[in-house]
This record gives structure tokens, C-alpha cells and sequence, in this order.
């Protein structure tokens, strides 16, 4: 089974998956992957890349697991930290969201079995973040994370790519998220 957690920053993906690790056994991928020097360049803003380029590493760096990911589901519990879906949600401001769509299915990406999404306002995302780190190009702007909101609300909405969504509210305390998340993947 492949589960996708996924929403904007500060939702609680993180936290919320090291604290499943100490209950469930699962293979773990993360998106972008930290050894994709060129996306963490461009997020904290050593590089700038067009619309179109930018659109293509994200989806590459997904793309380049994706045996990987369909090897593990085979053997084990697969859990995606983002995945094409936050492509969509985040850079839909530069290519037009259908277009990164069909971009998608063009590629052929693997259909995740699930998608739980932590859903959480952009204020409130801004305000987590501020107080974890500097903020990257994303997460300083709290108007565009919460276009990036919308974008997952829609796709959430379109259940789109998977074949079920769910969304938890983040704001919720990390006890409470927790509960409806194991909930989720035991079901």
C-alpha cells in the first residue's frame, strides 16, 4: 500500500511522521529529496529557474523513485512525504495547474492507494515555520501558501490521481492529528 502525506509547510508532516514510526513499520521517501542539490539551491534562493525547468525537476525527482516506490509497496507499508501533488499545489502559479496535470499523466506516476492531507490555514503555517527555522522562498509568504492551500483543497476536492483522499485538520493539537492519522493507516 502506498500512502502519500502531504499539505503546505508547517502542516505537521514531519512531526507527524516520526512519531508513526514509533508504531508502524513503512518504507519512508521524501519529496523534494534532500540530495536534489539544485531544488534546495532554488528554494533558499542561491538560483532562480524558470517555470517550466522548475516544473520538470520536481516532477523528475519524483519520477527517478518510482520503481523504487512500487518495489517497496510490494514488500511493505510505503509512505510518500509529498508527492506530485505538492508540484501541482506549489507551482501552479508559474504553469497553469492543468497543464502540470496532464505533465503527470503524461509520465505515468504510480497512483498512490491513499492521500491524507493535513489541512491548515497560511497564517497559521507562517507562524509555525517562523519560529523552526528561516524561512525558505515558500513559507515566507503567507498569501501564496494560501493559494498553495487552495490548490490542495482542489485536488482533495477532484480526488485526483488517488484512489482516496482524506484531510485532517492540522490545526488540531499534535495528539489529536496523530489519532486521525493512525486511524487512516490502519484502515
Amino acid at each position: 500500500m502506498i500512502i502519500v502525506i502531504d499539505g503546505i509547510d508547517g502542516s505537521g508532516k514531519d512531526t507527524q511522521i516520526e512519531l508513526l514510526r514509533k508504531k508502524v513499520k513503512f518504507e519512508y521517501f521524501k519529496y523534494p529529496t534532500p540530495t536534489n542539490q539544485m531544488i534546495n539551491d532554488y528554494l533558499n534562493r542561491k538560483i532562480e529557474i524558470s517555470g517550466s525547468e522548475l516544473v520538470d525537476l520536481f516532477l523528475d525527482d519524483i519520477y527517478d523513485e518510482q520503481e523504487k516506490i512500487v518495489n517497496a509497496s510490494k514488500k511493505d507499508l510505503v509512505i510518500l512525504d509529498r508527492y506530485v501533488f505538492s508540484t501541482i499545489a506549489y507551482e501552479a502559479h508559474l504553469i497553469q495547474f492543468e497543464d502540470i496535470q496532464k505533465r503527470i499523466e503524461r509520465m505515468g506516476f504510480v497512483s498512490p492507494d491513499k492521500v491524507i492531507l493535513f489541512d491548515l490555514p497560511a497564517k497559521v503555517s507562517y507562524e509555525r515555520k517562523k519560529k523552526q527555522k528561516k524561512l525558505d522562498r515558500y513559507e515566507e509568504n503567507s498569501r501564496y501558501l494560501e493559494q498553495v492551500r487552495q490548490n490542495f483543497l482542489r485536488l482533495f476536492e477532484e480526488m485526483y490521481l488517488a484512489r482516496k483522499w482524506v484531510k485532517i485538520d492540522a490545526t488540531k493539537s499534535i495528539e489529536e492529528v496523530h489519532k486521525e492519522l493512525e486511524k487512516e493507516i490502519k484502515s
